[in-house]
């Protein structure tokens, strides 16, 4: 018996006994109490701060706007908030501590949530253009560490004479105060780095438009090491298409998602896809055929947000009218074997015809909390399957209930913490992904020392500001902490 067969069936098992254990299933109906007065012209990002309000990346012009709004606040009806004034923005937006950091054309910008620039950020700017010894910059995806330090993928002029950094790279870092780190090694290739996502390791998934990183041949998803490094153990022999949205898995799987295809395959288009930790497609997994179906927008068919869900199924969305032959608009949910679910049947995404052609996209999904979901994107009308609501646009808010199979659902528990004791890090691993959790560190009087906002199943706690002694770290959800666990912090 081979060990790849054994590795194989290893994964074949494991999502037998997922799908065994599996939660019920989710109905999703619309919220017609939430309505946004947005004009035009899509939404890319959403940041739901409860208590403030929620804040809109994208191109977006209210009621007597002359001009777009990057970056833009509504309250927790939809409502704009007027006092929130024109800011930077428009891409992706990562919270960090009480700040922003937002994608702003080619440039990465901190912001206050007063919608003002951070100032001690990169040269007094808030740009990650304007800092000395970076200049044109094309901007594919960027990183926050928990230190506030940033790694940019796509393209950077660099001209840092002095530590040999000089021309074109494709990964570059950043410090805390948005200046070239001088501690890290830069990574070139010969095409710009679009897409990249941090694994529970430390590593990065990465695609791109190259053939050579590093001077090594890659296909257009690869694997790199914590430093930058090619990882030569990881092939998936995706050489055409493109990725917008991974989720990686604790056991090194990742799924991907966008519109690509292999070598290997050149005929066989995938939307999403699970491949194993060797690069190689997970057969424990069925890719979902997508197509465009009878929604007559002009972009799709392709995925483009990854959302995970209780139970291991995924929620995907993009821009799209079919799943599996059946009618999915722009967002459907699987389980853990590729299965297509219930949840999203008959939902209805209207057209948005704006000066780029016609859209029915869902861009993004935010989850506050087991049982409320915020979608975005470009998009006017929406049909949940029983209520129509056509005055709904750009962003809208799903109530979430679970219809009960009697399976109990098992707590979200913490499998380690690695190493306990800690010194400077600790990484605390998770055996489900609970909906937006966070992890809190207390000490012996019961006083949060550190809070950390729970993205995967893997998260990276820096201890360097936590003196010597014993902690107690905390999962929580909005409504209840769900596990506990000794924490020895030891420098």
């Amino acid at each position: 018996m081979t060990r790849t067969f054994l590795k194989r069936n290893m994964y074949a098992l494991a999502a037998l006994m997922a799908a065994n254990a599996a939660c019920g299933q989710w109905s999703f109906t619309l919220d017609t109490t939430f309505r946004t007065q947005i004009v035009q012209q899509n939404v890319n990002a959403i940041h739901v701060l409860p208590g403030t309000g929620i804040y809109l990346s994208g191109r977006v012009r209210f009621p007597g706007d002359m001009s777009d709004r990057p970056l833009s606040l509504i309250d927790e009806t939809g409502v704009q908030v007027a006092s929130f004034p024109y800011s930077w923005g428009g891409g992706k937006m990562v919270p960090w501590t009480n700040k922003l950091y937002v994608q702003n054309g080619n440039l990465i910008r901190r912001m206050n949530l007063d919608g003002s620039i951070d100032l001690s950020f990169a040269s007094q700017s808030g740009g990650s253009g304007s800092a000395p010894h970076i200049s044109l910059p094309t901007n594919g995806d960027y990183h926050v560490f928990p230190d506030g330090g940033v790694l940019l993928g796509g393209s950077y002029m660099l001209s840092d004479t002095m530590n040999g950094f000089v021309g074109w790279y494709r990964l570059v870092w950043l410090t805390n105060t948005g200046y070239l780190d001088t501690t890290r090694t830069h990574r070139t290739a010969n095409g710009p780095i679009w897409a990249f996502t941090e694994l529970p390791d430390g590593k990065f998934i990465c695609s791109c438009s190259c053939t050579q990183y590093e001077g090594q041949p890659v296909s257009r998803v690869f694997r790199v090491q914590t430093d930058g490094a090619l990882d030569t153990t990881f092939q998936t022999g995706v050489n055409w298409g493109n990725i917008f949205a991974y989720h990686p898995l604790p056991d090194g799987r990742v799924y991907i998602g966008g519109r690509y295809k292999r070598a290997t395959a050149p005929n066989d288009t995938l939307f999403l896809a699970r491949f194993l930790p060797d690069g190689s497609l997970d057969p424990t997994f069925t890719p979902p055929s997508i197509t465009m179906g009878g929604l007559a927008a002009d972009y799709g068919p392709l995925v483009t947000w990854l959302q995970p869900w209780p139970g291991g199924h995924l929620i995907a969305s993009g821009e799209f009218g079919s799943v599996n032959q059946m009618s999915r608009e722009s967002i459907f949910m699987v389980d853990s074997t590729g299965a297509l679910t219930a949840a999203f049947d008959n939902f209805h995404v209207g057209i948005y015809q704006g000066q780029f052609g016609a859209n029915a996209s869902i861009n993004w999904i935010t989850s506050v909390s087991t049982d409320t979901l915020y979608i975005c994107g470009a998009y006017i009308g929406l049909n949940d399957g029983t209520t129509n609501d056509p005055q709904q646009r750009f962003v809208s808010r799903l109530l979430v209930s679970e219809l009960t199979t009697g399976v109990a659902r098992k707590a979200p528990r913490v499998v380690s913490i690695r190493p306990n004791p800690a010194a400077g890090t600790c990484m605390v691993e998770l055996e489900e992904l609970p909906l937006n959790a966070m992890l809190i560190v207390r000490d012996a009087l019961g006083r949060e020392r550190l809070r950390q906002l729970v993205r995967s199943h893997s998260t990276t706690l820096e201890l360097h500001t936590l003196s010597d002694g014993i902690y107690i770290l905390e999962l929580l959800t909005p409504h209840k902490r769900v596990a506990t666990q000794r924490l020895v912090v030891q420098h």
